[in-house]
C-alpha cells in the first residue's frame, strides 16, 4: 500500500486543559507543483474514505497529539476540503505547537493518505495527477513545508 503525505462531522472531547487547534489538511481544486508532476484533489475524493482512525501528528511523525478513535480529533469534509479540529493534551510538545500557531510560525497543514482512483491529465506542459478517490486518511499534520501552500493551521478560538 502506497501512502501519500500532503490531511462526516464529529465532535471532539476535551483532552485535559490543552489548546484546541485546527485547519484544512487538503483543499479541493487546488493545483500544486510536486516537482516532476502537478497534483489536484477533486471534490468528492473523500466520499467513502476510511477516516475512522486518523492521527494528528507534527510533520507526519512522532507521538500522536490527538486521534479520531480517541475522540480528541474530528475530521470532516466541507466544500473547501478536508477540515480538522483537535483538542490537544497539556504537554510540552502540544504547547510548543500551539504557541507556534499563535505566533504565526506554523500556519499550514498536510495529510497522509492512500489513493484508490486517479487519472492523469496535463498542466503547464507537465503531468497532472487528479486524485478522484481517497482510500484512507492516515494522518493530518501541521507542517513546516506543505505540498499545498493554501492549507491552514491555527489555534481555534
Amino acid at each position: 500500500m502506497k501512502v501519500y503525505r500532503r490531511a462526516a462531522a464529529q465532535t471532539v472531547r476535551a483532552a485535559s486543559n490543552g489548546p484546541t487547534v485546527g485547519g484544512y489538511a487538503a483543499l479541493f481544486n487546488e493545483v500544486t507543483d510536486l516537482g516532476q508532476v502537478y497534483e489536484r484533489i477533486e471534490p468528492g475524493a473523500f466520499d467513502g474514505a476510511d477516516m475512522s482512525d486518523v492521527r494528528l501528528l507534527y510533520n507526519h511523525e512522532g507521538v500522536p497529539l490527538a486521534r479520531s478513535s480517541a475522540g480528541t480529533l474530528a475530521v470532516m469534509i466541507d466544500p473547501k476540503g478536508l477540515k480538522y479540529v483537535a483538542a490537544l493534551s497539556d504537554t510540552e510538545l502540544a504547547r510548543q505547537i500551539a504557541d507556534s500557531a499563535r505566533r504565526g510560525d506554523i500556519t499550514q497543514s498536510s495529510f497522509a493518505f492512500t489513493i484508490t482512483r486517479q487519472r492523469w491529465d496535463e498542466h503547464n506542459g507537465r503531468p497532472l495527477r487528479v486524485i478522484e478517490s481517497i482510500g484512507k486518511v492516515i494522518d493530518v499534520s501541521p507542517v513546516s513545508y506543505p505540498a499545498y501552500e493554501n492549507t491552514e493551521f491555527s489555534l481555534v478560538k
